[in-house]
């Protein structure tokens, strides 16, 4: 007699747990056939779709997580929890059954199984258990009959008359196919604060609150993995009337990617930390009912395609402590810049394994710099120096793009990209002589080599450049000259950039070189044969004045020894400041041939 399935039953098959999508005919067949949907999508072979044809629908979007089994295929039989109990722990007699086994003899002597024994009596002593793990055990509820409540109320009872002591209960990766059967379950633990459900296909998650009564009153963390949930599900069963005292909730691995339907949040207000690692979480925007969670201390988006943290609406998490962000798509640490709004009192931040971490060899001290509250960057506590040099870093950078910009309106656009430059100038002094230097006109002299500036400041890191040019343009018929301040952290990139919109010139076709004030020895030529030098007794019947002017002559051929040192500033992305010492530098603008 062929075996009647009913859709959304658990089975296994071979210890991969599968869920019943489908019992019938199949088109090219003369057997029958039974489709499942894996739990492990990498079992499967297609997407319930056979030649063309589509037999069921999975709650999976891997395109492989189906096939068809043939019948009468055997299955891995069920278990209930005191079966499964026994397989992970050991029968409850077993201790006394190992006292009445032969002895065993090594070398002659017999020898005692103390330890064996302890081990086994331990293992047997279910109710002192403080964590109870029955993980892939193929339990599908109390008792083998679950449709008998006589059945379930005499387990339920056996369970509770044992008074367990467990506290904690793993029901991960199981065949429960409702709600209810995990209930009975914890419904006779009444001393249980964790409960783990990661793996499981519920068929049916809806509110049953009159058999529950207050099952799951002390439930602190629940974690709820890779069960195919959506949010609306997540609503309706993590309620405060079901879960009062909820502090840590995981939804790791779930389809969360859209919003919720309700528009009402019915979580329960005690939510602290809640977890949605992997859920294809791409915008803030869906989570914005989140927001509302009065006591909500740290978000976990590990692992999600996340590009951006900008929101449509303003979102504010008030009470906000850690968020997590490792393995995000964060590309800069311009993308952080909305978090000092989202979360105000934001102190700790993970943005490990992101192109964030990667886009800038300063990416940490611009990270700790754009956020004034943050203590600990990946799990590492910012002392205060760090902090100061780090917001006196992004000082001048910030200070270096404005000094870049060349017009008003370029200038607002690095402020609003940069929205820490207030509060930076308020900490630690606005540089008003350099922005002063900005709005004054071009040809302003330069600071005076003797002007003294503190050591920490802005203008101590800039450096009066001036420009020159020995050839002549179209439009100019003399050379030309630009003097400028600028900040020795300019590449040279940028500083012929600088440089060609200055002498309306292509940057990349000019050449800059570096004049310096120190002097090289030019290798002197060997004398010819012809070459004869004079003594001093030759020159002693010269009159003064002939003697004053061949010393003259002779110094002056000993300086034409010696020629002006002179580096030209390669296309790089180095610094300025690695070539220019001082606080002026003198450049000649050539034409590359």
């Amino acid at each position: 007699m062929a075996v009647k399935f009913h859709q959304g039953q658990r089975l296994s098959y071979g210890g991969e747990l599968c869920t019943v999508r489908y019992q019938g005919s199949v088109e090219g067949t003369r057997d029958c056939w039974l489709g499942v949907e894996w739990d492990d999508p990498s079992r499967g072979k297609h997407d319930g779709t056979h030649r063309g044809k589509k037999y069921f629908d999975c709650l999976s979007k891997e395109p492989n997580a189906a096939s068809f089994i043939r019948l009468p295929k055997q299955f891995d039989s069920p278990r209930n929890f005191f079966t499964a109990m026994g397989v992970k722990y050991g029968s409850e007699d077993a201790h006394k059954s190992s006292l009445a086994s032969d002895a065993i003899f090594i070398g002659g002597k017999e020898v005692d199984e103390v330890g064996f024994t302890l081990i086994t009596q331990k293992q047997s002593a279910w109710s002192r258990l403080r964590i109870i793990s029955l993980d892939g055990l193929r339990l599908n509820g109390i008792c083998s009959q679950l449709f008998s409540l006589e059945s379930r109320r005499l387990a339920f009872g056996q369970i509770l008359y044992s008074e367990f002591w467990c506290d904690e209960l793993d029901l991960s990766r199981n065949l429960f196919e409702v709600w209810l059967h995990v209930v009975d379950i914890c419904s006779a633990l009444p001393r249980l604060r964790v409960l783990k459900l990661n793996g499981n296909r519920f068929k049916r998650l809806r509110s049953e609150a009159e058999e529950e009564h207050d099952t799951f009153n002390q439930i602190a963390e629940l974690s709820l993995a890779n069960i195919a949930l959506r949010w609306d599900t997540v609503l309706a069963l993590c309620t405060q009337r079901r879960f009062p005292k909820l502090q840590v909730l995981s939804l790791a691995f779930n389809p969360l990617d859209g919003s919720p339907n309700s528009s009402v949040n019915l979580l329960t207000p005690s939510l602290t930390r809640l977890d949605l690692t992997s859920c294809n979480i791409t915008s803030l925007q869906p989570l914005a009912f989140l927001s509302e969670l009065p006591n909500l201390l740290a978000l976990v988006l590990r692992s999600n395609p996340l590009a951006t943290l900008s929101t449509d609406t303003q979102l504010i998490f008030p009470k906000l402590l850690t968020l997590d962000l490792t393995s995000t798509l964060l590309a800069t640490t311009s993308d952080l810049g909305p978090v000092p709004k989202t979360f105000p009192i934001l102190c700790s931040i993970q943005t490990s394994h992101t192109p964030l971490a990667t886009s800038h060899p300063s990416s940490r001290l611009l990270t700790i710099a754009r956020l004034p509250q943050l203590a600990t960057l990946n799990n590492t506590t910012i002392p205060f120096h760090e902090r100061t040099n780090a917001e006196l870093y992004y000082l001048k950078l910030i200070t270096s793009l404005l000094l870049a910009a060349e017009t008003p309106e370029q200038e607002q656009h690095v402020l609003s990209e940069h929205t820490q430059w207030s509060h930076l100038c308020s900490k630690h002094g606005e540089p008003e002589s350099i922005l002063e230097k900005k709005r004054n006109a071009q040809d302003q002299e330069p600071p005076q080599e003797d002007q003294e500036y503190p050591p920490m400041s802005l203008g101590a890191h800039l450096c009066a450049f001036t420009f020159y040019t020995t050839f002549t343009t179209t439009t100019e018929s003399e050379s030309q000259t630009h003097t400028r301040d600028l900040p020795l952290l300019i590449d040279i990139y940028a500083l012929k950039g600088i440089v060609g919109r200055a002498f309306s010139l292509p940057p990349m076709s000019l050449r800059l070189i570096l004049e310096t004030d120190e002097w090289d020895p030019v290798p002197a030529a060997k004398p010819s044969e012809n070459d004869w030098s004079c003594s001093e007794d030759e020159d002693s019947d010269d009159d003064e004045d002939t003697k004053a002017r061949k010393r003259t002559e002779r110094e002056e051929r000993k300086r034409k020894l010696w020629i002006k040192r002179e580096v030209e500033l390669m296309d790089s992305t180095r610094k300025a400041g690695d070539w220019v010492e001082g606080r002026r530098a003198r450049v000649r603008v050539e034409m590359r041939e």
